[in-house]
């Protein structure tokens, strides 16, 4: 969505938008069903075939990065060749990937365009919390080439932008000087309805999000079946996919239906289920380097309270609306605290979901983020 509602914004100020993405769908680990090149809202997007990897951390989604980096470089140049596209004037690259940076800068070279790097994610930084600690000193030997084209991306860019302050300042740690900006994630506010629906006993609980090694979801789990087994009422319904997807569905099993897993959702199904809950989980370590994650926009977007593992920055924004409860990652003990909170104090829970919503319409409204986003790219970009 960050990208899509970009370059309807940079349409919508007179530029022409090529839009290059993966045909690989990282979400769903599966090539997309769409056509290589094709239109969409006055910009064209143009599909890279892009090696398929089973993990969000694995050497081989790295190795599929540098592929896609490649492949980019090459089907420009060559429709620059062919007149089949004009020489660019801005180019635009989400990091990660890695290595679409080295690539970018010929293209300067060539034609003296300005290069923006919009920083999603630690990387490669979070790659070293899932590698076991004897193992560090070797394979970050290995990643270090990675650090280094990241530098390069940092330190040769001619304007940052962020999804967060915690990436901007890891990109100063590298000691970049060109113009920066944060621009946070967002959702589409005016098609969601804002606080949920329900309004029974029953204490309603959603993750939404990949079911990986970087999430606390055991914690989470164990903390939900606990509280049924001692007659608490309230369910969690989980809705995503991953390489935890079997410890999730085993614990549904165990739980008599107090805990629902669906899978992957369309944005429809995924909204009406969301409207029917109170409290969305952020069951995630500081390890993960993960500032503010998607999840959160999601939930606050639908007006839902929070109980949430991570501290800086998502942390600082739910105090600052009043809308969520921290739990100590790993403490079941903690987590269970958390949930009480909500399921014995209904006043509280009314509002914190109340700000919920307030959060998402003064800091996720993605229509203004990216109109915002588009001029700040192309007045720097001008200059």
């Amino acid at each position: 969505m960050r990208y899509e509602l970009l370059a309807r914004a940079l349409v919508g100020l007179g530029h022409d938008v090529v839009w290059w993405s993966s045909d690989f769908h990282h979400l769903r680990k599966e090539k997309r069903s769409l056509e290589s090149a094709y239109q969409c809202a006055g910009f064209e997007v143009r599909l890279i075939p892009t090696l398929p990897y089973h993990s969000n951390v694995c050497l081989r989604r790295l190795q599929s990065h540098r592929q896609y980096a490649l492949k980019w470089q090459q089907m420009a140049v060559a429709a620059l060749n062919e007149k089949d596209l004009q020489p660019p004037n801005v180019i635009i690259l989400s990091m990660p990937p890695l290595g679409l940076f080295d690539q970018a800068k010929h293209f300067r070279a060539e034609y003296g365009c300005k290069i923006v790097v919009d920083i999603q994610d630690a990387w490669p930084e979070n790659f070293y919390y899932f590698i076991p600690a004897c193992l560090r000193f070797v394979i970050g030997k290995l990643l270090f080439h990675f650090r280094d084209a990241a530098g390069r991306a940092y330190n040769g860019a001619d304007c940052i932008t962020a999804v967060a302050e915690k990436y901007l300042r890891l990109a100063q740690s590298y000691g970049f000087a060109c113009p920066c900006k944060v621009f946070s994630l967002g959702c589409l506010l005016s098609e969601l309805a804002g606080e949920s629906e329900n309004s029974g006993k029953n204490l309603k609980l959603i993750y939404v999000g990949n079911l990986g090694p970087s999430y606390d979801l055991k914690t989470m789990l164990k903390g939900v079946v606990d509280l049924i087994n001692d007659g608490v009422s309230l369910s969690l319904d989980i809705a995503g996919d991953g390489p935890c997807r079997r410890v999730v569905e085993l614990a549904a099993d165990k739980s008599n239906g107090a805990i629902s897993f669906h899978g992957y959702l369309s944005g429809d199904e995924l909204t009406q289920l969301m409207n029917k809950c109170d409290v969305g989980i952020i069951p995630m370590k500081d390890e993960s380097l993960v500032a503010i994650p998607n999840k959160l926009v999601d939930y606050a977007s639908h007006g839902l309270a929070v109980i949430n593992g991570l501290t800086s920055e998502t942390k600082e924004l739910l105090n600052k609306f009043d809308c969520g409860v921290l739990y100590e990652t790993g403490s079941v003990y903690s987590f269970k605290r958390a949930v009480m909170r909500y399921h014995d104090d209904r006043a509280l829970l009314k509002v914190h979901k109340v700000n919920s919503r307030c959060m998402a319409e003064q800091n996720f409204d993605a229509a203004k983020i990216s109109a915002a986003m588009a001029l700040f790219i192309a007045g720097e970009a001008s200059v």
